[in-house]
This record gives structure tokens, C-alpha cells and sequence, in this order.
């Protein structure tokens, strides 16, 4: 849970314009609970497991690497407020104005022969396939059938915009129109389609990758699960459509009674489909149906063969569900998939086998890394938001199994090792590189890995700046940045900082921390003390501030998460200790506001008590701390009432507070000086004037004795 800024809150609330509804993106923090990051084994994805399946993939990439090459989808043309079918856009973007108006009026005709009537004007490949659309929108498939075999026969090189659109639209209607007689030229035709594709046809509507879910559909028809299967699972390699068939094949599979499933799982594709199914599936399936869960776990255990080729699903699902024994029984047939290997490491953490964890972790990462060179789907255009691609979501996984690796070898007690891999496991695991950054490394092993850790590029500022956007490297640099200027080493800190902003403010708090310690005088100590306290109660937060508690930079100081007393984590005694060393000296929230605080109540100390430049200062350490620390605003009120000046503004104290005037301050000590000393000779004053009238006496005395000599 989080707490939020309270007058942030509130402000955002009356803002105008476009705005994130949900804050942040909130990174994870594993090492905050290390049980239960230990136990967890994060869900596999279906749509990557899956891709497992494909007996073959075509290789489409051919059409996505020509440069002109542009894929539609269906979207939502939010302007009109109506839905654009791939067709419509590719017709309308792909074909000249004058082509696409000619098209359109053909598909409104109201038959076929006006259509042919329409279209003269257009190339022949144009004007037979679009009249052929017009036949299949009226359920002519005779003519349909006719007309898209005329686009065929013409010469290759006039078919080249309508070939591929040809090819699949014949297939459908000789379905449409003769179901089984024609199987066996559709199946020709789908194969002729992704041939050609994958050597470099057109396919701006995708219908090669379309081709293999129809191919799969009709497997499926005639009772082929095994064929129907393989060919989603090659579809999902190129189109979300195959993941989402493959997934209601599955939720078609467990819906069946165990007598009817039973012969089904004894197909290696349904079963390797299903236990795939089980094991991606089981945060939903164990809210929403978790005596199905067993079921199916029973049902697919009770095959030996199904055991043996599927034996690391099994084991994931069963780890799932607890049913840790049947996972010790199924741990000898895991494969070597980085899957198999972090389930080894959860059982041997769960063992008490940190050593055997760790070298579990490095194979888990060694064996996924190569996985990362995967064929590049093809760009569509569409909407803002689109899916995550495959690429992603292994990255994804692979940067999951170097974090908790991180976590464990930080448990262990080998804390560089430990942030190397949290750094190589990416900014979604920031909070925990900070949090040994910050809090575990002493600043001289921080230095030295930040050396290893170089900015390449200064990314550019943007007025609006989300958590995620910044490199990790430059993180890492400003962590230390801010750990060395909150040790004193202002000018080393400089270097660190890769905003030159950043660097120019630093420069001068160093200049204000100097002067307050070189200066003769109290007074100028005084303003330089001020002055300090003033950029650190302003800039505090990119120049001292803790990435983590207290500060929480890292959510740039707007949120903070609650404290659970309940789960106060077991640490190793090495890592307590080194916290202790590392812990601010304020243990509060936005502790550099309590540090400008007393900075400004050390300048208090070195001007007069009755100067208005004491009751200043005492007035900005009230204000900075008056929200968060109201007891200890309280006490420089106090000290000001029992010791201060009245000034005019002293009903606003600690509200709205004048800048000291610390050139009245000095003369104030002037004038202070002359009165001391003049209150210090009061007492005296008789007897020094008797002292006084004696010494003109003797000196009287003595002239007139020389005058009588002479």
C-alpha cells in the first residue's frame, strides 16, 4: 500500500487536461520479503510456452523486412466513431485516390455486372477481385469463384496487388461453397499462399499467417487435434489469433468429462497442450475453478508417458498447487529449459540448499539467454496500445531469474555479485539495486562499481518524466552522487551527476558549505549557513535525498510505501551492520528538510539573539519542519519566543517567513559590542572618575613642585 502526497493528491484531482489515472509505474522490490520472493515461481506465459508446439513456422520475415511493406489490422477510427476493417484501410491507403474511389463505388454495387461496369477503369486484378468480393458479400459463390480464379490466371506480374487476397479468398468460398469436395485444393492453395508469402509476396491484410488457423480449423473438423495444434501453435509465432485458439482449445479440453478427456491425453500434442494450459493458467483457474485444477493435474499424472515428456509442466503446475512431493518424484525427467532449472533452485531453497539455488539460477540464465534472437513480428498498424510482443515478455523472464539470483547471492552475503545481476536484471528491479547501492556497499565498493557502470548517452529532459524512461546507469550515478554529497564530498559528487543543472547546484552548495566553515566572522558563517539551508530545503531531494527511505527519490518524494511492523524481515547480521553504517542521521521522511532546519538554527546561534535575522532563521527551521515534525517546529518557536526580538510578522511565524537581514545583523553585533561594554564599565564609573581626579592631582602636584625648584 501506498501513501500518497496529500496537496499533490488534491491538486491533481482539479487538473485540466490529459492525465495518468494511476500514478506511476511502481517497480517491484524483492528483497523486501526474500521468503516469499524464494517460494513464488512466477506463472509461465501461454502464448510463449505454446510457441513450443509448432512442429514447422513458416518464415514470413521476408515481408516485413522490405521497406515499403505495411501491415493493417482491423482498429476503431475513433473520429467517426466506427470500426475500419483491414481491407477498407489497405484499399483506401495502398491504391491512388482516384483507384480507391472506383473501388468503393464497385463494392456498393448492387450486383456483380455493375460492379464489372465500375471497375473498367481499374487494372484487371483490381476490378475481377473486388467484383468477386461483391459476388461473396451476396453468397454468389459460383461467380465469386469465377472471378477470383480469373485474378489467378492473369499474368504474375499483373496479380501482384490481389495474389495474395486471391489465393485466401478462393479458399474460403470453395468452403462455402462445397465444404468437403474442394479440402484438398484448399489445402493447396493455403500452402501456395504462405510459399509465396514467405519468398516475398505482398501480404498487407496477413492472410498467409490467417491461412494457418483455417488450415488448423478444418485439422480440428475432422477429429486431427494433434495437426490442429501444431498449426495455432505455428500461427501464435506471427499473430495473437493462435494463441487465443489454442487457448480455447484448452478451456474446451478441460471443460470434458475425465472419461471423454482420458483418450484425447493420450495424444502427445493435447496433452503437452494441456499441461501447458495447467501451469499458465493457474492463478485464474485456482480462483475461479480450483477443483478443476486438481482434476486436471490427476488426470494428466496418471499417464506414465505423459510424465515423462511433459514432466517439467507437471512439475510447475504441482509446485503451483504445493504438491511438492509429486514434484521431488517428477524433478529427474525437468528438462534443461531455463523453466526446469529455476524450479530446480526453488527446491533446493526450499531444501535449505543456498549454494545449489545459486548454481540453479546461473544455468536458468545461461540456458534463456540464447532464446533472445527470435524472429521479429511483423509491424501492423493499430491502436496506441498494443500487445506485448514475445521478445518482451522472455525478456521479461529472463531478467525475473536474474533478480531473484541477485536476491539470493545478496542473502548470501556476496553483495557485489548481487548487484551486478540486479543492474543486468533492468529497471524493473531498480528498488532493489538501490537498495544495496544505498544502503548495503560501502561508498568506496559503490564508487568502484559505478566505474564499471558508465553513462553512454545523457538522455534528453521532456517536460513530462515517468518512473522507467531513465537508464539505469544514470540512476546509479545520481545515487552515488547524492550518497557522497550527503557524506561531504561535494566536489567528487559533482562528477557524478549527469544533469549539468544537477552539477551547477551542487557547486554551490559546496561553495555555502565551505564558506560556512572558512568564514572569520560568525556573521558570514552565518549567511552561508543560511544559505546552504536554503538549497537543501529546495533541491534536498536531487541533491541529498535517499533513493529509498526516507526520501523515496525514486517516486521522485510524491509517494512512500507503509511500513508493515507485522513482517519485519530476518537479515543477516553482516547486512544489519552494514545498514547501521549507511542510515541517515534524520530517520524521517524528507530527512534533508530537518537537516536544512537545523543548518538554519546554526545560523541562529552565531547572530545576535535580538537581531531580526535570529527570529528569520528560527522562523524557516519552524516552516520546514511545521507539517511533518510539528514538536520540533514547536521548540524553534519556543526558542525564539524566550530568546527573540518582536518583529512585525511575528503572528506569521513559521508561516510566511522574511529572508534574515544579516548586514542589520552585523551592525546589530556592533551596536550589541558597544552596549556590552559600556553596561560593563557602568559599575566603575565613580571610582574611575576618583581615579581620574586623583591622577590630574598628582600630576598638579608635581608641576608645582618643579615650578618652585626652578
Amino acid at each position: 500500500m501506498l501513501k500518497f502526497n496529500r496537496a499533490l493528491l488534491i491538486s491533481s484531482l482539479v487538473l485540466t487536461g490529459s492525465t495518468l489515472a494511476c500514478g506511476p509505474d511502481f517497480p517491484m522490490m524483492l528483497s523486501s520479503d526474500r521468503a516469499q520472493t524464494f517460494a513464488e515461481l512466477t506463472e509461465p506465459v501461454f502464448l510463449v510456452e505454446v510457441q513450443a508446439l509448432a512442429s514447422t513456422v513458416p518464415d514470413f520475415s521476408a515481408v516485413a523486412a522490405k521497406s515499403d511493406a505495411t501491415v493493417f489490422a482491423d482498429s476503431y477510427d475513433y473520429q467517426n466513431e466506427r470500426w475500419l476493417s483491414a481491407t477498407e484501410q489497405a484499399e483506401q491507403q495502398l491504391l491512388s485516390k482516384e483507384q480507391a474511389l472506383i473501388v468503393q463505388q464497385m463494392r456498393q454495387s448492387a450486383t456483380v455486372q455493375q460492379a464489372l461496369t465500375e471497375g473498367e477503369a481499374l487494372p484487371a486484378e483490381l476490378r475481377f477481385y473486388t467484383a468477386a468480393a461483391v459476388a461473396f458479400a451476396q453468397q454468389d459463390y459460383q461467380q465469386a469463384i469465377e472471378l477470383f480464379r480469373q485474378v489467378l490466371a492473369l499474368p504474375l506480374e499483373q496479380q501482384q496487388q490481389r495474389r495474395s487476397w486471391a489465393l485466401y479468398s478462393l479458399s474460403r468460398v470453395l468452403l462455402r461453397q462445397y465444404d468437403v469436395d474442394h479440402r484438398a485444393e484448399v489445402a493447396t492453395l493455403y500452402q501456395q499462399l504462405q510459399q509465396e508469402v514467405a519468398a516475398g509476396l505482398a501480404d498487407p491484410l496477413q492472410l498467409a499467417v490467417a491461412s494457418l488457423g483455417e488450415q488448423a480449423r478444418l485439422a480440428k473438423q475432422q477429429g486431427d487435434w494433434a495437426t490442429a495444434i501444431a498449426l495455432y501453435a505455428a500461427q501464435s509465432h506471427w499473430s495473437e489469433s493462435g494463441r487465443a485458439s489454442l487457448l480455447w482449445l484448452s478451456k474446451e479440453l478441460a471443460a470434458m468429462p475425465d472419461q471423454e478427456l482420458m483418450p484425447l491425453v493420450q495424444i502427445p500434442a493435447v496433452s503437452a497442450l494441456l499441461s501447458r494450459y495447467l501451469m499458465t493458467q493457474f492463478s485464474a483457474l485456482s480462483y475461479m475453478d480450483p477443483d478443476q485444477l486438481q482434476r486436471l493435474l490427476v488426470v494428466l499424472n496418471q499417464v506414465p508417458d505423459i510424465q515423462l515428456h511433459n514432466a517439467t509442466q507437471l512439475a510447475v503446475a504441482a509446485y503451483q498447487q504445493g504438491q511438492f512431493a509429486l514434484v521431488e518424484q517428477l524433478v529427474p525427467l525437468l528438462d534443461q529449459t531455463a523453466l526446469a532449472f529455476t524450479l530446480r533452485a526453488k527446491m533446493a531453497l526450499k531444501a535449505g540448499d543456498t549454494a545449489k539455488a545459486a548454481e540453479f539460477y546461473a544455468k536458468a540464465s545461461k540456458s534463456f539467454a540464447p532464446e533472445f534472437t527470435q524472429t521479429k513480428v511483423m509491424p501492423v498498424q493499430q491502436d496506441y496500445y498494443s500487445k506485448v510482443s514475445i521478445e518482451d515478455l522472455q525478456t521479461q523472464h529472463y531478467c525475473r531469474i536474474q533478480a531473484e539470483h541477485g536476491i539470493l547471492e545478496l542473502s548470501r552475503g556476496d553483495y557485489l555479485q548481487a548487484i551486478s545481476l540486479l543492474t543486468a536484471a533492468g529497471m524493473e528491479y531498480w528498488q532493489d539495486t538501490a537498495y544495496i547501492a544505498e544502503r548495503v556497499l560501502t561508498l568506496d565498493e559503490l564508487i568502484n562499481f559505478v566505474a564499471l557502470h558508465p553513462v553512454t548517452a545523457v538522455p534528453e529532459k521532456s517536460q513530462w518524466h515517468y518512473f522507467g524512461d531513465t537508464p539505469v546507469e544514470v540512476l546509479l550515478h545520481h545515487l552515488t552522487a547524492r550518497r557522497l554529497m550527503r557524506a561531504g564530498e561535494y566536489q567528487q559528487a559533482q562528477a557524478y551527476f549527469v544533469d549539468p543543472e544537477l552539477k551547477q547546484l551542487a557547486k554551490r552548495y559546496q561553495s555555502y558549505a565551505e564558506a560556512a566553515q572558512s568564514s572569520w566572522t560568525d556573521n558570514a558563517k552565518a549567511e552561508a549557513l543560511f544559505e546552504q539551508a536554503k538549497l537543501a530545503r529546495v533541491h534536498g531531494l536531487e541533491l541529498l535525498g535517499f533513493e529509498l527511505a526516507p526520501d523515496y527519490q525514486v517516486f521522485y518524494g510524491q509517494f512512500e510505501p507503509y511500513e508493515d511492523e507485522t513482517k519485519e524481515p530476518t537479515l543477516p547480521l553482516a547486512e544489519l551492520q552494514r545498514l547501521g553504517s549507511s542510515a541517515s542521521k534524520y530517520n524521517s521522511r524528507f530527512h534533508y528538510r530537518h537537516f536544512a532546519a537545523d543548518l538554519s538554527a546554526q545560523a541562529a546561534e552565531l547572530v545576535p539573539q535580538n537581531s531580526q535575522a535570529f527570529a528569520a532563521t528560527l522562523c524557516h527551521s519552524t516552516k520546514w519542519l511545521l507539517i511533518r515534525q510539528s514538536e520540533l517546529a514547536q521548540a524553534f518557536y519556543q526558542k525564539y519566543l524566550q530568546h527573540g526580538p518582536y518583529v512585525s510578522w511575528g503572528a506569521e511565524f513559521g508561516q510566511n517567513c522574511p529572508e534574515p537581514d544579516f548586514v542589520a545583523a552585523k551592525q546589530r553585533q556592533w551596536d550589541n559590542l558597544q552596549l556590552q561594554l559600556r553596561q560593563m564599565l557602568r559599575p566603575f564609573k565613580w571610582g574611575l572618575l576618583a581615579l581620574l581626579v586623583a591622577g590630574f592631582g598628582v600630576i598638579g602636584w608635581f608641576g608645582v613642585k618643579r615650578l618652585k625648584r626652578a
